[in-house]
């Protein structure tokens, strides 16, 4: 089935006739809970004033880097820097050491400011070894709170989702009946109304788990709770909206449910060998997604379709229902197989490679899946493949082609498309000027596409053969083209630097 996102929350066609049905205006939860649950740093004051468990952290907005330091000091790193308002992935950063904190401060900051018009923060100690487990939950205006089921949401990366399950291969079931009791204690705490969730860590070696935040809102992944409980969640707000009581509300998990998120973006080696990642605006020039029973989409992709840099890189989500966990991954391996799209890169390959991975079909990992998984594969060939998927394979850069004719001068060439931006936040001064004389660690500037922030160094870039620019090297900055705010695609130049060279005659 194929519901394509053109009218409401989650682009349910249906949606107008829903409006009619029910005769409501607002299908959210009441602006009280909002207030208190929405600012994650409010959330999490209250959770901790009805017992419930949250990670050690500042437990209220912190102001200042300065006053982010202390606390960092005293809760000890690595510390999480987040935005009261964050969600997506967005608004989120792991602080490893204290030299780092000031600068990725106001970096998080002017992220959150962009994405959801708040830049207020709360810092969290970052819990190195985790599951993300999450509660979908509805509940009435007559006080009737139901929890209808848990979902593992730790496959990710830059702490956004990639795949979501409508259970949890490694929970215990204490921890799973904890989780259901702490989401209703909450819910009912704060007078929710609608449908929400609440997100949990399962702090693997401590076997503890924490409040982490609750989303007063429908989530991208509610699809994986629906196929297994049969519950429509959308139209049970709209019956909770209209004043309908959900107090005889049936429901039974049948069954299994997996999630897959399919993003517009490539895969990039950095100087350093480890895998990035990268937004691919563009036209769709070809594209199949076939019909199957077993297969839900939430797509914008189609023919000619184009994704635009200003938003969210996500372009679907397939849902996948089996009878067990392992029938719902080998379905949407299969599934996969059957999908073309062309004209952009898509994380697809990569989707369809963990799908095959025996740690992941073993069901025991945690949030740090991912990037151990980038680092145990050939990533060149990840590259490679998911090149090919796209219709066209890339030529890599060469310092050669970077060369300008008769001078000394290489190009610096936008790695991707979004809007470029000189300072870290409006009131920072710039990271280069004209005359500045860099490493290839030094931050240029900023590139900012679908709502994420990437910091650009000379070591972001690579060639066939591994660095472009010497790692050793210094460069002088002779010219910046591109002044802030204003966009840019792949391949513009954004610098004109030459190397410096020592008194020896050589690079220094």
């Amino acid at each position: 089935m194929l519901r394509e996102s053109t009218l409401c929350i989650r682009g349910d066609p249906n949606f107008a006739d829903l409006v009619r049905k029910h005769g409501v205006n607002f299908i959210g939860p009441s602006v009280m809970s909002m207030e208190t649950m929405g600012n994650k740093s409010n959330a999490i004051n209250t959770t901790m004033s009805i017992d419930v468990p949250v990670v050690p952290g500042s437990h209220g907005i912190v102001d200042s880097s300065e006053k982010a330091a202390e606390i960092s000091e005293q809760i000890g790193y690595p510390v999480l820097l987040k935005a009261v308002h964050g969600g997506g992935g967005k608004g989120i950063q792991v602080v490893h050491k204290p030299e780092q904190l000031h600068q990725l401060f106001h970096q998080v900051t002017t992220e959150a400011k962009a994405a959801f018009g708040n830049g207020d923060l709360y810092i969290e100690k970052f819990v190195t070894n985790l599951r993300h487990i999450e509660a979908q939950l509805l509940r009435d205006m007559h006080g009737n709170t139901r929890v209808i089921g848990i979902r593992d949401c730790s496959v990710q990366r830059n702490n956004q989702k990639l795949m979501e399950e409508s259970g949890s291969t490694m929970l215990p079931e204490k921890w799973r009946q904890k989780v259901l009791s702490y989401a209703e204690k909450i819910a009912d705490a704060v007078n929710y109304t609608g449908a929400g969730t609440v997100e949990f860590i399962y702090d693997v070696p401590s076997d503890a788990i924490y409040f982490m935040e609750m989303n007063t809102r429908l989530q991208v992944e509610h699809p994986v709770t629906e196929v297994v409980t049969g519950v429509d969640i959308v139209e049970k707000q709209f019956q909770i909206a209209s004043g309908e009581s959900i107090e005889k509300m049936k429901f039974q998990g049948k069954g299994y449910g997996l999630e897959v998120r399919v993003n517009a973006e490539k895969a990039v080696l950095d100087a350093d060998g480890s895998v990035s990642f990268v937004p691919t605006p563009g036209e769709i020039t070809k594209c199949v997604l076939p019909e199957e029973d077993h297969i839900q989409l939430i797509s914008m992709a189609g023919d000619g379709k184009v994704v635009s840099p200003f938003y969210d890189s996500l372009i679907i989500q397939i849902i996948c229902y089996g009878k067990n966990r392992n029938d719902a991954i080998s379905k949407m391996a299969e599934y996969l197989d059957r999908v073309v799209i062309n004209g952009i890169c898509t994380n697809i390959t990569l989707i369809k490679s963990i799908l095959r991975d025996d740690v992941f079909l073993g069901g025991e990992y945690d949030t740090g899946y991912l990037p151990a998984y980038l680092d145990r594969i050939d990533a060149e060939e990840l590259i490679k493949e998911i090149e090919e998927a796209s219709g066209s394979v890339g030529t890599g850069l060469s310092i050669e082609m970077l060369k300008i004719d008769d001078s000394e001068e290489l190009k610096v060439l936008s790695p991707s498309t979004g809007v470029f931006y000189r300072t870290p936040s409006p009131s920072e001064p710039e990271y280069v000027n004209v005359g500045d004389v860099v490493g290839t660690d030094d931050v240029l500037c900023q590139l900012e596409a679908m709502k994420m922030f990437a910091p650009v160094n000379l070591n972001t870039f690579s060639g066939d053969d591994g660095e472009l620019y010497a790692g050793d090297g210094r460069y002088e900055i002779t010219r910046i083209n591109i002044a802030t705010g204003q966009q840019v695609n792949e391949g513009d130049l954004l610098f004109v630097i030459k190397p410096v060279v020592d008194r020896a005659g050589e690079s220094a």
